[in-house]
C-alpha cells in the first residue's frame, strides 16, 4: 500500500447518516459531476455557471483527478442510502489564501435538481461538519456562498453557522462568508440523528 493510499484509509472515509452514504469521490464520479456542471439551475450559484459539455468534462475530470490525491480533505459524493442513486456532493478544503488564512477549512455541496427541498444538504453537510470536529479535531469550519443563494444561506443557519462578511470581487459578484466555531455535542443539529 502506497503512502497515498494509507492516507485516503485514514482520512477519506465514508461516512452515514440514516438516509446517505458519504464516499470519496471514485474515478467513475466524472460522468454525473459532468451532468451537473452543465446544468443552468445547479451552477446558477456555483464556479462561473454552467459548462458546455465538453469543458464541464474537463472540469469534472480535473476534481476527480485532484481529489483522488487529496488527503485529509476533499470531496465526498452523496449517495442514496436506498436507491444508490447520487444526489450530489459535499466537500471539505481549504479557502484559498485571498479568502483568509491558509489554515481555514471550508464546507460546500452541491446537489441535481432533482434532490433540492429534500433536507439533503443539510444531512451531508452537518454530517461532514461533524467529522471536521470531531476527526480532524478542527476549531472552526467556514463556508462561501454567493449572495442571493438563499438555499444555501438556510442550510448554512441550519447548521448553526453565523454569517461574517461579504466580499464583492472584481467582477461585481459579493460572496457571503459564513463560520462555526463549537464542537458538535449530542444535541446539536449537526447530529443527524437528531
Amino acid at each position: 500500500m502506497s503512502l497515498q493510499d494509507d492516507w485516503r484509509a485514514k482520512y477519506r472515509i465514508e461516512l452515514e447518516t440514516p438516509r446517505l452514504l458519504l464516499r470519496p469521490f471514485i474515478a467513475d464520479d466524472t460522468a454525473w459531476l459532468t451532468d451537473l456542471l452543465c446544468d443552468a439551475a445547479v451552477c446558477e450559484f456555483l464556479w462561473d455557471g454552467p459548462s458546455e459539455r465538453k469543458q464541464a468534462q474537463r472540469h469534472a475530470q480535473a476534481i476527480v483527478d485532484l481529489d483522488l490525491w487529496h488527503c485529509r480533505f476533499g470531496h465526498w459524493a452523496i449517495v442514496d442510502r436506498s436507491t444508490n442513486e447520487i444526489h450530489g456532493w459535499t466537500e471539505l478544503g481549504k479557502l484559498r489564501p485571498w479568502d483568509g488564512p491558509s489554515d481555514e477549512i471550508a464546507l460546500s455541496y452541491g446537489l441535481r435538481r432533482q434532490s433540492w427541498g429534500q433536507g439533503i444538504a443539510t444531512e451531508a453537510a452537518g454530517r461532514l461538519l461533524r467529522y471536521a470536529f470531531e476527526f480532524h479535531q478542527l476549531d472552526c469550519v467556514m463556508a462561501v456562498i454567493m449572495a442571493g443563494n438563499l438555499a444555501s444561506r438556510r442550510v448554512l443557519e441550519k447548521l448553526d453557522m453565523r454569517f461574517v462578511a461579504d466580499r464583492v470581487l472584481a467582477d461585481g459578484k459579493t460572496l457571503q462568508y459564513f463560520r462555526i466555531d463549537i464542537t458538535p455535542t449530542a444535541t446539536s443539529p449537526l447530529d443527524p440523528l437528531r
